[in-house]
């Protein structure tokens, strides 16, 4: 009878382990995080041009597949690309791309030009805070905890990337910038933009042009965002 009774417990006890590891193995598995990933600009929309053959549609590609590749090991984040070729995106387009999908995080990868050809290194645009009021201070009093929350997370996000990019493509005194940039205008998720380089100066260009820089770009990006899910 008392073996019985033993039998019964470690049986129970067994049962009750296996319960708890399928639990927390579900657990993980629903934390999933979905980033969107936008190749600025595509088909008509050239965006800058690098060379004669080559546009900056052609480099944010690139870099958007080679970091799609890099994060496609890892089993709670998934990647959705708004392009995977030379096609237009709309505005209204992208918009509706984070409405359907509901991304955790959305991140534009631009190239930059201008300020003279002198102007190099690398800069990331978040969404700000509001509009200036009559005294130079921002309104941030009405905001609603969920946007707050969202500007948080993207300058958390802006933070990672410019500290792993830094050994990659020098920001030199750019870096963090507040402003709400076309393609972030009326997204509801956390958001950043991305400028890497200047096509207008031919150090930045020779980088932009490396495949190898390229992929190094594509693998500061993926750390990042491993990072801040860790």
């Amino acid at each position: 009878m008392l073996k019985n009774i033993k039998k019964i417990l470690l049986i129970s006890a067994l049962i009750g382990v296996s319960f708890f590891c399928g639990a927390i193995s579900l657990f993980a598995a629903a934390n999933v995080y979905t980033i969107i990933i936008d190749p600025a600009h595509g088909g008509t929309d050239t965006g800058v041009k690098i060379t004669d053959k080559i546009n900056e549609k052609d480099i944010t590609l690139a870099i958007a597949r080679e970091l799609q590749k890099e994060l496609s090991r890892e089993s709670n984040i998934k990647v959705i690309l708004t392009r995977d070729s030379d096609t237009d995106i709309s505005a209204e387009k992208l918009t509706q791309i984070v409405r359907d999908n509901k991304p955790d995080f959305f991140i534009s990868i631009h190239i930059n030009k201008g300020f003279g050809k002198y102007a190099s290194g690398f800069e990331l645009y978040y969404p700000g805070f509001g509009k200036d009021t009559v005294g130079g201070k921002k309104e941030i009093k009405n905001l609603s905890n969920e946007r707050i929350n969202r500007i948080n997370k993207s300058v958390r996000m802006s933070q990672l990337i410019q500290r792993n990019l830094d050994s990659i493509f020098e920001r030199k005194g750019r870096g963090l910038r507040e402003a709400d940039t076309p393609q972030m205008e009326g997204l509801s998720v956390p958001a950043l933009t991305v400028e890497i380089g200047f096509a207008s100066n031919s150090d930045d260009r020779k980088k932009i042009l490396s495949q190898k820089t390229q992929k190094e770009i594509a693998q500061a990006l993926a750390k990042s965002i491993k990072s801040f899910y860790r």
